[in-house]
């Protein structure tokens, strides 16, 4: 057996306290995701962690400490680590779960996007004003020429359904929306999906647009729903 010279070991930097205790919370993450522990649950104790994970009682703490930093768990002096917040985490990083359940994820995001960005699409059709519907258009012949269009394309359906979220003029609407994307782009870069061919896309997107620009709240919903029919959750489909 050959010894690996100590000149190409260069490469290794050293571990630091704080990456071991990032590790230790981002196991602890996983652990409340894949067992779905519920708020209120309690966490194993500190010298369970420690045996499990192989690392020092010190790194637990750290790492428990980063977490209810984090507003995910809580520390009751004398009684334990309990979980605080179990599903937003999951939410806001699928990769915690397997892809099976990060498909399933992802597919209950969309249903969520969809009750959102059709019920917008109805109320922008009678509130927007037309600056909204023109700044929508210059948006949509910006995105025809952007030249990362198709690796972007989930980023400009949801720009354009913001967009719609504005012009409807219900701040309430729109920071639900905001929430809502939020969750389904962080499951949606979790599964690695490519996007709808972009002549494809952009079609929907203008015909959404034409049926707010006529005033029609039922087509224009209708043409939102038919956007969602058409993007396909399955791993050798696009969506």
């Amino acid at each position: 057996m050959t010894d690996l010279p100590i000149n190409q070991l260069e490469g290794f930097q050293p571990i630091s306290r704080r990456q071991v205790s990032g590790e230790v919370a981002r196991q602890i993450q996983h652990l409340i995701a894949t067992r779905r522990m519920k708020a209120g649950d309690r966490l194993p104790t500190e010298r369970e962690l420690a045996a499990a994970l192989g690392v020092g009682r010190g790194a637990v703490r750290e790492g428990v400490k980063l977490l209810a930093g984090l507003g995910i768990v809580e520390v009751r002096q004398g009684s334990g680590t309990y979980v605080r917040e179990s599903q937003r985490i999951v939410l806001l990083d699928p990769s915690l779960v397997g892809s099976s359940e990060g498909l399933r994820l992802l597919k209950q995001a969309t249903a969520v996007r969809r009750l959102i960005d059709c019920a917008a699409v109805e109320l922008a059709a009678t509130a927007a004003r037309p600056e909204d519907l023109a700044e929508i258009s210059a948006y949509l012949e910006r995105a025809e020429s952007e030249p990362l269009r198709t690796k972007l394309a989930h980023a400009i359906d949801l720009t354009f359904e913001a967009m719609i979220g504005r012009a409807g003029g219900n701040p309430y609407l729109e920071a639900v929306q905001a929430e809502a994307h939020r969750y389904f782009r962080a499951a949606w870069e979790q599964q690695g999906f490519m996007p709808r061919p972009a002549a494809d896309r952009s079609a929907q997107h203008w015909a959404i647009l034409h049926a707010l620009e006529r005033r029609d709240p039922q087509e224009a919903r209708a043409r939102m729903e038919e956007h969602f029919d058409l993007q396909a959750l399955d791993r050798d489909e696009t969506a």
